[in-house]
């Protein structure tokens, strides 16, 4: 969020703000490309656990799930990531429009005014917030791995219960494509797919 808070720092021009908004730009673009690779990861990895599953490999089994669930973990820090950075794009495409129109009237009185107002609107403040949630559950996180031995075992047990709740998903598909009911398969991995997606928003 380095060019926002620059904003709050001293006013830019157009010429100063276009670079800084192409930066944005590649950014959020490079975030969403990063993405669509982890959503491709995550659908050879339930297809691994799917395999190894069918096959009664519990070892290769527990690694594809554990490759899950960081995949599941990288996805969801990168989309926030990229939902920050639309923020900061939207931001600086419309402050962008609005100072070319202010300097291409020469109204410098106007420039002040604006360059006040997002001073003023709290934008930085709450992008910020979004970002500091994110580094204080990640704060909590690695103290409870530093002392508290006790909670990570009931941490681990709730996970063990997502595993057997995620393997019951994919012994239903093993299970329809055994019995040739193909359609029904495709339709439970696409609903499998979808719900993995959905978490990624909680």
């Amino acid at each position: 969020m380095g060019i926002l808070r620059s904003l709050f720092t001293k006013p830019l021009n157009t010429a100063e703000l276009r670079p800084q908004l192409a930066k944005v730009s590649r950014d959020r673009r490079r975030k969403m490309m990063e993405l669509r690779k982890l959503s491709r990861k995550r659908e050879k990895s339930i297809d691994g656990v799917r395999k190894a599953r069918k096959a009664g490999d519990k070892l290769a089994t527990d690694y594809h799930w554990e490759e899950l669930k960081q995949i599941q973990f990288d996805a969801a820090y990168v989309r926030k990531e990229a939902k920050i950075a639309n923020l900061e794009e939207i931001a600086l495409k419309r402050y962008l429009r609005a100072l070319e129109k202010l300097e291409k009237s020469r109204d410098t009185e106007g420039v002040k005014k604006l360059f006040a107002k997002i001073r003023s609107s709290g934008l930085e403040a709450k992008l910020a917030e979004q970002r500091i949630r994110e580094q204080d559950y990640l704060d909590e996180l690695n103290a409870i791995v530093a002392i508290a031995g006790e909670e990570l075992r009931e941490e681990e047990m709730e996970e063990d219960e997502d595993k057997v709740a995620f393997l019951s998903q994919i012994d239903q598909i093993i299970e329809a494509e055994d019995g040739g009911r193909t359609d029904e398969a495709k339709k439970q991995r696409e609903a499998l797919s979808k719900k993995l997606e959905a978490e990624l928003e909680e």
